[in-house]
């Protein structure tokens, strides 16, 4: 993985189409379902087997088809097969020579700093990937993207990159999360950033897989396949106050992400019509967006309005995700893209574009641009 800290990727008017997707989260079994609770503000959360420091019993949205006593990595590996077992029946429709690329987001933990207990438990994951691609993948090769909530935009970055030029037909790009293990939420714990109750400025833990498979239109047309949406551009960013820092929050790495996805657009009418975004209770998270936003959708101004340029509708429609999924972690950006995508196939909101938005726990920030794609 080479991602670029403050890079982009911008397409060309429909070089790359998302052409299959599947997820797996504490409301859904698939695409459809994730769109359509999401949309009807369907909530499941209840109450998690693991106990806070206040005796509470732990708020959780968890997926409750999968045992409690299952935890950590092994329930990553059952919301993994969960969302790629979706994909199986699309990628066979591909022409037998495809080559294929898979990027798995995978949660901060699993990075460069990983103990040695959590080294050996992402080469489990991804040996566990790397075994469905062999199965109904062509054999696709696992490029490992640790870097939580953000991954996906780091990884489609590069997968788009790779599709255009040609070296890769079709790529899956995705992610994966859950905080369903002793040791993650003993760390939400001490970071008293767990909601239990009485810390009202806290998160509540979710879990889910989802993947996406994009290719170029033309290669969807010939497996006779319709393109779901369109990416129109991938922004990176890199916030120098993260989470954790002792530094204070700048909101600059999530401008930088915003922009470099939104300033491809040549149309000096474009607009852009929705953002789902990663907000939750942590007043960090809403710190740095309401930082961000202005910035990055009202780009001039500070010249007395003479270098204005408005890059939004005036009452931009902001939603987040984890007010119905929990916070998602690394399964945030691509289950915000599938419930965009589907918004785009079935007409609820109407809106034509969505950017999709999340922060990391570290520096890491990621935008990606998705357009509803022209009827057939």
């Amino acid at each position: 993985m080479t991602g670029r800290p403050n890079g982009s990727w911008m397409g060309k008017g429909g070089d790359v189409g998302l052409y299959a997707m599947g997820a797996f989260n504490g409301l859904a079994f698939d695409a459809h379902q994730t769109w359509a609770f999401w949309r009807a503000e369907a909530v499941g959360v209840t109450e998690g087997p693991f106990r806070c420091a206040n005796g509470t019993r732990a708020t959780m949205l968890s997926a409750r088809t999968l045992p409690p006593r299952l935890c950590g990595v092994e329930r990553m590996m059952a919301l993994v097969d969960g969302a790629l077992g979706q994909l199986e029946a699309p990628l066979a429709r591909l022409r037998g020579d495809a080559r294929l690329r898979l990027w798995l987001g995978l949660p901060e933990r699993y990075g460069p700093e990983a103990s040695k207990a959590r080294a050996v438990e992402r080469r489990h994951l991804e040996g566990h990937v790397k075994r469905w691609c062999e199965r109904a993948a062509a054999g696709a090769p696992v490029i490992a993207v640790p870097r939580g909530a953000a991954s996906l935009a780091f990884a489609l970055a590069e997968a788009c990159a790779d599709v255009t030029s040609g070296q890769v037909d079709a790529a899956i790009v995705g992610g994966v999360d859950t905080f369903h293990a002793p040791d993650v939420m003993d760390e939400l714990m001490a970071q008293s950033r767990l909601f239990d109750g009485e810390n009202m400025d806290s998160l509540i833990p979710g879990e889910g897989a989802a993947f996406l498979v994009i290719t170029r239109p033309r290669a969807a047309a010939s497996a006779g396949m319709p393109v779901l949406a369109l990416v129109d551009a991938v922004g990176l960013g890199q916030e120098p106050g993260a989470l954790l820092s002792e530094a204070p929050c700048s909101g600059m790495g999530l401008t930088h992400a915003i922009r470099a996805a939104t300033g491809s657009q040549r149309d000096p009418n474009w607009r852009l019509e929705w953002l789902l975004g990663d907000v939750n209770n942590e007043s960090y998270r809403s710190g740095e967006l309401q930082l961000a936003l202005p910035r990055a959708l009202a780009p001039g101004g500070m010249d007395g309005g003479k270098g204005y340029r408005p890059i939004a509708v005036d009452d931009l429609p902001v939603d987040f995700l984890p007010l119905r999924f929990g916070d998602l972690g690394a399964a945030t950006l691509p289950t915000a893209a599938i419930i965009a995508s589907q918004a785009f196939l079935r007409g609820a909101p109407t809106a034509t574009n969505c950017l999709c938005v999340s922060s990391s726990l570290g520096p890491d920030r990621g935008a990606v641009l998705l357009r509803a794609a022209p009827p057939t």
